[in-house]
C-alpha cells in the first residue's frame, strides 16, 4: 500500500510540475526565430524635422577643423540628428567638411576623417590654425 501512495504523490507531483511550465511559458511571450528578434531589437529614428540645407554655415565644404570637446571621444553620427553614435574621433584630431545640413535648428557637418565619415555638430568643431 505504501508504493501506491508513493505511485500517487510521484504522478501528482509531476502533473504539477508540468502544469507549472505550461503556464510559464504561456506567461514568458511569444517565441520568435533569432532573424526576428534582431530585427525588432533594432531600434529605428525618425526624424521629427527634414534635413535642410544650412545657409549660414560656419565652415564650408572642403575646409579643414579640428575636434574639440570636454571628453577625449568625439561622436560620430550616421545622419543629422541621430541618436546612435556610429564612430568616435579623437580630441584635437583633424578632419574636412564634406556637407553642411541643418537639423532642428542645430547646424550639423559631414566630416571625413581618421575615424571614418560622418555627422557632429559644430559645437565639436574649431577651425585650423
Amino acid at each position: 500500500m505504501n508504493n501506491k501512495k508513493l505511485a500517487r504523490t510521484s504522478i501528482l507531483l509531476l502533473i504539477s510540475i508540468l502544469f507549472i511550465a505550461t503556464m510559464a511559458c504561456k506567461q514568458a511571450g511569444e517565441i520568435v526565430p533569432d532573424a526576428e528578434a534582431t530585427q525588432r531589437a533594432m531600434p529605428t529614428v525618425t526624424p521629427t524635422q527634414d534635413i535642410q540645407e544650412a545657409e549660414d554655415a560656419k565652415f564650408k565644404e572642403g575646409e579643414n577643423v579640428v575636434f574639440i570637446g570636454k571628453g577625449y571621444l568625439i561622436p560620430f553620427y550616421a545622419k543629422p540628428g541621430d541618436t546612435l553614435v556610429l564612430s568616435h574621433a579623437a580630441r584635437n584630431d583633424s578632419g574636412v567638411v564634406l556637407g553642411v545640413a541643418l537639423f532642428e535648428g542645430e547646424t550639423w557637418y559631414e566630416i571625413d576623417s581618421v575615424a571614418g565619415t560622418g555627422w557632429i555638430t559644430e559645437d565639436f568643431l574649431e577651425e585650423t590654425e
